[in-house]
C-alpha cells in the first residue's frame, strides 16, 4: 500500500498517532506532505515549545528519510496520481486541498480523517462563521465512496448537524451518505512497559483532572480543562510518577479520546475513569470496562471501589491494562484502518 498523508503540519494527537503508526509500517510508502516538521527526531526546541503537553508521548519520534524531499518535490503536476490512497488529515483545515484533489482522484481512493472534538460532522461544525465553506461543501459534498474515520461519533442525527431533528433528518439524507468508520487516538510501542504491583509506592498520580479529587494526595496538582499550564516539563519525570502510582485518574474533556488515557495506561496506571459509562458506544475510547479500569461517578464511588481492591486483583486489573493499551499502539491502530480501507 502507497499513501499520501495530506495533513497541515499543524500537531495533532490522532493524525500524529496514525501517521506515526503508518510511517512505522509503510516506510517510505507513506509520504507526509509537507514534510509533518514535528514528527521527527530533528525536531527543534522551538517547535517542541509550540506542542501542547510539551510534546511529550508521541513527538520528535521518527528517524529522517532524506530520500522524500525529491518525492514530495513538484509532487501535484508529476506524481499526483501514483498512490492508492489520499489521507486528508484533519478535514476542518484541509478542506481547500480535498476540495483541489477531488478533481483529479476518485473518490474511493481519498480517505477524511477528522480529529475534532465534537460530534458533529464536516462542515457542520459552526454552520454560522463557517458559511462560506458550508455553502461550497452543500453544493460539491463529499462523495460517499470516499470513507471518513471520525473519533467522537453519535448515531444521532441531531448531534452530527446541530440543528432540529428534522432538518438533520434531511441533510442527512441528501448531504452526508458517508458511513462513519471509528478511530482513535494511540501511543507508541516504545513508550509502553509492562509494569508490576512491586514498583508502586503511591495511590495515585500527582496531575488530578476531577476537581472533585484535587486533594487526593498531599502531592496532587489540580489540572484544569484545557490548561495550558503543565505541571512537567520532562517526559522521564512525567512517566516516573505514573510508574510509581498505582491509579491515574482521568475524564472526558472537550472529548472522550484523551492522550492521558493512553499515557496512564502504557505507563502501569490503572484508569480510574470518571463517568466512562455515559460515553457514547461509537466513541473513542474503544475497549474500556470494568476489567481494565475503575468507572466511577464520584469521589466516594471511586474510593469505596479501590478499599475493596486485593492485591491480587489489583494485580489483574493492571495486567489488562496493558493488554489494553498494547492494542492502542500506532502500529495496531495503523493495522486497523488499513483493514478498514
Amino acid at each position: 500500500m502507497k499513501v499520501l498523508f495530506i495533513h497541515d503540519n499543524i500537531p495533532d494527537y490522532l493524525c500524529a498517532g496514525l501517521f506515526h503508526g503508518l510511517r512505522t509500517i509503510l516506510g517510505r510508502d507513506c509520504l507526509d506532505l509537507p514534510r509533518f516538521d514535528c514528527m521527527y527526531k530533528s525536531m527543534t526546541l522551538g517547535t517542541k515549545n509550540k506542542i501542547r503537553g510539551n510534546a511529550f508521548s508521541l513527538y520528535g519520534l521518527l528517524d529522517e528519510m532524506p530520500e522524500l524531499m525529491e518525492d514530495r518535490f513538484f509532487i501535484w503536476h508529476k506524481n499526483i496520481k501514483e498512490f492508492d490512497y489520499y489521507i486528508i488529515a484533519d478535514i476542518w483545515n484541509c478542506w481547500p486541498t480535498y476540495m483541489r484533489l477531488s478533481k483529479i482522484i476518485p473518490p474511493e481512493k481519498i480517505i477524511i480523517i477528522d480529529p475534532s472534538d465534537s460530534l458533529r460532522v464536516f462542515p457542520f461544525n459552526n454552520f454560522k462563521s463557517d458559511i462560506k465553506i458550508n455553502l461550497l461543501n452543500l453544493i460539491n459534498g463529499i462523495s460517499s465512496k470516499t470513507k471518513y474515520f471520525k473519533r467522537e461519533i453519535s448515531i444521532s442525527n441531531q448531534d452530527k448537524f446541530g440543528l432540529p431533528l428534522f432538518v438533520s433528518n434531511i441533510l442527512s439524507h441528501i448531504f452526508n451518505k458517508n458511513k462513519l468508520f471509528p478511530i482513535s487516538f494511540s501511543i507508541p510501542d516504545e513508550k509502553i512497559r509492562l509494569s508490576n504491583i512491586s514498583e508502586k509506592v503511591k495511590l495515585f498520580t500527582n496531575i488530578i483532572v476531577d476537581e472533585e479529587l484535587k486533594n487526593i494526595n498531599q502531592s496532587s496538582v489540580y489540572l484544569q480543562l484545557n490548561t495550558s499550564n503543565y505541571y512537567y516539563t520532562e517526559e522521564d519525570e512525567y512517566y516516573k510518577d505514573i510508574q510509581i502510582s498505582k491509579f491515574g485518574v482521568t475524564t472526558k474533556r472537550a472529548g472522550w479520546d484523551c492522550l492521558r488515557h493512553y499515557e496512564y495506561a502504557a505507563n502501569g496506571a490503572v484508569l480510574c475513569f470518571k463517568d466512562l459509562n455515559k460515553k457514547y458506544f461509537e466513541c473513542a475510547p474503544f475497549g474500556l470496562n470494568d476489567t481494565n479500569c475503575i468507572i466511577y461517578n464520584n469521589k466516594e464511588h471511586l474510593i469505596s471501589q479501590i478499599d475493596c481492591l486485593s492485591d491480587d486483583q489489583y494485580q489483574v486489573l493492571l495486567t489488562n491494562t496493558f493488554n489494553w493499551v498494547k492494542s492502542k499502539s500506532t502500529v495496531a491502530v495503523a493495522n486497523q484502518f488499513m483493514a478498514d480501507l
